[in-house]
């Protein structure tokens, strides 16, 4: 008995062209591209809006500036009076500094144009000249004062605002410390 030969099942579908691509294929790759072109060409990133209310990250800022410029002043008062406090003040002046900068980057990052002059933030406290007697206690007050703002604020931020306040605030409970 002869079993007839079967053909494979794979075998009775249409083979597809190698030659290219047809001119169907063409004509639905060129609407596609006419309606999502654009888009793709653009990035497809929405808009962002910049709210209307001041930064959180200002007021850090503009304490950061006011200890800097405080502790500058107490580390030429205690230059030769007191070389520790000195160089103290000088590190603290330091690190302040870059703190401020570092905030008023990550403002320029999300809001570079400048904010409307009446949203604007109220102003940090202006630092005072201290006494040499009394500078000591004065920059351990104002670094309690940044450590406790950047502390409280860390937790509302998101993301990368978040670690860059606690960075501040770690920074200036060290300073703190030292100054203690």
């Amino acid at each position: 008995m002869l079993i007839p030969r079967q053909t494979p099942i794979l075998a009775r579908w249409p083979t597809v062209s190698e030659a290219g691509p047809t001119r169907r294929r063409v004509l639905a790759a060129a609407a596609t591209l006419s309606v999502a072109g654009p888009a793709a060409l653009t990035g497809c990133t929405l808009p962002v809006r910049i709210p209307e209310v001041p930064d959180p990250l200002e007021s850090p800022a503009r304490r950061a500036e006011a200890d800097a410029t405080q502790a500058s002043t107490v580390a030429q008062l205690a230059a030769g009076a007191d070389p520790a406090l000195a160089a103290a003040a000088r590190a603290l002046a330091t690190d302040r500094r870059t703190h401020a900068a570092t905030l008023r980057a990550e403002l320029r990052r999300v809001r570079p144009r400048p904010a409307p002059h009446s949203a604007s933030p109220p102003a940090a406290p202006q630092p005072a000249t201290p006494e040499l007697t009394s500078a000591r206690g004065v920059l351990a007050q104002a670094v309690r004062a940044a450590h406790d703002e950047a502390a409280g604020l860390v937790m509302t931020l998101p993301g990368y605002r978040a670690a860059l306040l606690a960075s501040v605030a770690a920074c200036c409970a060290t300073h703190a410390a030292l100054l203690s």
